[in-house]
């Protein structure tokens, strides 16, 4: 796969991945003992917060 076709493929999908690898690590971190739920919970309301966010500036430049 050549460099242009990742690049192609992660063309608005870079938040998303990042805001799941971020819930992920929370459950991980979770599961273990690491963080509370309330920890878990915030972690994941930011994730979601984050794609609201990105969605939003999406859907404003389109609107343009």
């Amino acid at each position: 796969m050549k460099l242009q076709q990742v690049r192609d493929f992660l063309k608005g999908k870079k938040t998303y991945i990042t805001a799941a690898i971020g819930i992920l690590g929370a459950l991980a971190a979770w599961s273990d003992g690491q963080i509370n739920g309330v920890g878990l919970a915030a972690t994941v309301w930011a994730a979601l917060q984050t794609c609201f966010i990105r969605a939003g500036i999406d859907k404003a430049g389109a609107s343009e």
